[in-house]
């Protein structure tokens, strides 16, 4: 078996998409497809099943999946280990997160690691959608409070995402809210219409009351809805990790503090054969050591 073609296997069994492979390896997408055929008759197997615009591997196709991941991760780790032997060489890693806690949290806690690890290089990506860059080694490892369903991923624990309802005062004050009945009449900030983003509130209160939460304004960014709150646009529902100046200097407040709303965990999640690369284990290590008070979350 040639090792470009397996290459090339490993790339578009992952991204499932010649044109994305071809560009992930900066050939052309003819190239991909020659590289494949001439792989599929060394092999005298089909790996590929096409359908379409629908790709998917046969079951020999996933063995060598499989077996592929292991030859090109002990690559990449023999690699690693030759840097560390070069001048001025740095290992790269690429992390993933959520937009609000990559852009509040991990920015602003992960300078320690860097100063510890001076051979360690990073790189953020931050999405809500982060399964896809996970699956296709665009990262090396995530931060999410989503669970990602992937053969051979290591799930580790970091903490309880606590959420908060958030008004300003002057609004509370207009609008005389008291109960969850007020909820009726003002407006409800949420990153979608249906209200999936208030779940953790909607089941803290009685089911008899979930009626009253109707008037929707969508605000696809956290740091929308916090602006809105302040703002005195309507009642937004946030991780409170993302207000907590603003809830200590009072320029917002909880309408609801007896109501305490279900947590999302956050978790890292990489796969296991990235665990075992020294600077991938350092940094998870980092990670699992930052007490969720340092940033205000439980």
């Amino acid at each position: 078996m040639d090792l470009y073609h397996l290459k090339t296997f490993f790339i578009l069994a992952k991204i499932k998409n010649f044109t994305r492979a071809a560009e992930a390896l900066f050939v052309t997408q003819s190239a991909v497809s020659h590289a494949i055929k001439k792989l599929e008759t060394s092999l005298d197997t089909p790996l590929i099943r096409r359908r379409g615009k629908t790709l998917s591997l046969t079951h020999a196709g996933q063995a060598l999946f499989r077996s592929c991941e292991k030859i090109f991760y002990e690559i990449e780790r023999a690699d690693q280990e030759i840097t560390r032997f070069k001048k001025e060489a740095k290992l790269g890693i690429r992390i993933g997160s959520t937009v609000e806690f990559g852009t509040s949290i991990l920015i602003n806690h992960i300078h320690t690691f860097l100063e510890n690890h001076p051979d360690i290089h990073l790189d953020f990506y931050f999405s809500h959608y982060l399964g896809k860059p996970l699956a296709q080694d665009e990262v090396d490892l995530v931060v999410d409070c989503r669970d990602h369903d992937l053969p051979n991923l290591e799930k580790i624990y970091l903490f309880q995402e606590q959420y908060v309802t958030i008004a300003s005062p002057q609004f509370v004050k207009e609008h005389e809210i008291r109960s969850l009945d007020d909820l009726e009449k003002i407006n409800l900030l949420s990153d979608d219409k249906n209200l999936d983003w208030w779940k953790n509130f909607v089941t803290a209160i009685p089911r008899e009351k979930r009626t009253c939460l109707k008037n929707v304004i969508q605000i696809n960014h956290i740091r929308g809805i916090i602006n809105g709150a302040i703002s005195g646009l309507g009642i937004g529902f946030v991780p409170k990790y993302t207000v907590i100046r603003e809830l200590e200097e009072k320029i917002l407040i909880d309408p609801f503090p007896g109501i305490k709303p279900g947590a999302d965990h956050f978790n890292i999640f990489i796969k296991r054969e990235k665990l075992e690369f020294k600077k991938h284990k350092a940094l998870v290590e980092y990670l699992t050591r930052i007490k969720p008070s340092q940033f205000g979350v439980g």
